[in-house]
Formats: C-alpha cells, sequence, structure tokens
C-alpha cells in the first residue's frame, strides 16, 4: 500500500504490572496497539485525560492476537471512538466470540505441569480473571489483513504476521520511531515459569511452539531499536539482539 510520509510517534504504556497495552500518539490521530483487559478502561481515560485528547482521536486498535488480556476494550473502543479494530485473518474468529477461546485456540500442554513446580505461576491467570478476561465482549466490526505489510493507517504501521502463540499473532512495526510491538510473540516476561529477559511465553499458552520459535527469526531480521511486549519491561538492545536471545532460551 502506498501512503503519506511517516513521521516519528511517541508511545504511552497502559495496562498494569502484568499486562502491557499502548496508545501510540501519531500527531493528529492515536492507534491503540492491544485493547487490554475490561478492568483497564478507567485507566485509557485517565491517559487520554492526560494528555488532553478525547477519545474520538483513536483511529485504531491494533490486536496481536485474541487472547482475552489484549482485547478487552476492543468492542469498547470501537463504539466510543469509532475506530477501526485491526486483527489477522486467523485469529478474528475469536475476537468476534471470545467464549469460543477454548474450541479454536489449544495450547500445547496443560497449565497443571507448570503449576507443580512453579505454583506461583498462577498469578497471572488468576490477576487476568478478576481484571475481566472471562467477560470479554466481543468486537462486532473487524478489518482484516492476511499477509500483512504496511497499514493505510496513522503513522503506517508494517503488521508482521509472527504466528505460534496463536495461528494470527502479528507484531505491528513503526519502522521509522524503531519501534517493534510484539504481543506475546516475544516477552520479556513469563509469570507462568518466572523467567524474566527477551522468551516465548511457555508451552501452556502457545499454540505451536515450532512456529513460535520459527517467527523469532522473521523478527530477527527487523532493525528497530526498542521491543514493546505484550508482558514484561521495554527491550531497547534491537529487536534482533531480544530475537537472538528468546532462540537461545528456547521455549519451556
Amino acid at each position: 500500500m502506498s501512503g503519506p510520509p511517516t513521521t516519528p510517534v511517541t508511545v504511552h504504556r497502559l495496562g498494569d504490572r502484568l499486562v502491557n497495552f499502548y496508545l501510540v500518539d501519531t500527531g493528529p490521530a492515536l492507534v491503540l496497539v492491544d485493547a487490554g483487559l475490561p478492568a483497564h478502561w478507567d485507566g485509557l481515560l485517565a491517559t487520554l485525560r492526560r494528555l488532553d485528547r478525547p477519545i474520538t482521536d483513536i483511529a485504531a486498535v491494533l490486536i496481536t492476537h485474541a487472547h482475552p488480556d489484549h482485547v478487552g476494550l476492543a468492542e469498547r473502543v470501537r463504539t466510543a471512538a469509532g475506530a477501526e479494530v485491526w486483527v489477522h485473518e486467523s485469529d478474528a474468529p475469536i475476537v468476534a466470540e471470545p467464549r469460543r477461546l477454548t474450541e479454536l485456540w489449544r495450547p500445547e500442554r496443560t497449565l497443571l505441569r507448570y503449576l507443580l513446580r512453579h505454583p506461583a505461576g498462577l498469578r497471572g491467570p488468576l490477576h487476568l480473571a478478576r481484571h475481566g478476561a472471562l467477560r470479554t465482549p466481543a468486537a462486532r466490526e473487524l478489518r482484516t489483513f492476511t499477509t500483512g505489510g504496511r497499514l493505510d493507517l496513522p503513522g503506517r504501521p508494517l503488521a508482521l504476521h509472527t504466528p505460534g502463540h496463536t495461528l494470527g499473532s502479528t507484531s505491528y512495526l513503526f519502522p521509522e520511531s524503531s519501534l517493534a510491538f510484539t504481543g506475546d510473540a516475544l516477552v520479556t516476561s513469563d509469570t507462568v515459569t518466572g523467567r524474566l529477559g527477551p522468551c516465548l511465553i511457555c508451552r501452556a499458552f502457545t499454540h505451536d511452539s515450532a512456529a513460535a520459535l520459527d517467527s523469532l527469526h522473521e523478527l530477527a531480521a527487523h532493525h528497530v531499536d526498542t521491543v514493546l511486549p505484550g508482558h514484561g519491561a521495554p527491550w531497547t538492545a534491537g529487536l534482533p539482539a531480544a530475537a537472538r536471545h528468546a532462540v537461545a532460551a528456547g521455549i519451556r
């Protein structure tokens, strides 16, 4: 897709201690990368007030994947702002019908296998449940893509299909600002195993670990400086280095 020249963007982190999503300020418009949990609504409004921006300035919601901690506010923002909700077509059925998650997405291993060794890993799933993951509203209207590429949206984000965590898992890059939003295709904290630093989420929350590892090689080919994951702290030593660290760490 062709489009107007892009300009650098600024980013505001939203969410809480376990869940990240991001408000990207492109200048005239805002773009939300992921949509957190239903309980994060007040935090989003507080950030908009601090920026002196109305919610109608949000032009789009970019969903990295269809898990409930990434789509919780998508429909509410769509209806309040008139924003478009974008997601890879493989994950669109879950965003449209969140209650079918366990039917449409299956992890490689059971969570119990990890909790026997690391009982503290239960805090993540409990945290999501307390913040509304089980009552995630369905998104009534979606924009989908298959092969990715530049999206005709403010900031001209690059949608990069990075399957493994889910079939439609997608990372969004803003190359001119040297930013990569990796969702759960690459994180810096896995609460189930307690791992910190660039890694893949364990098999209890990964659909296809071989595909997830392959996607890391795809990410490594993009030379941007800052990685903003769905879980964990930002990584500022470059996306290729983050991907190499995660490959070396393997998947548990």
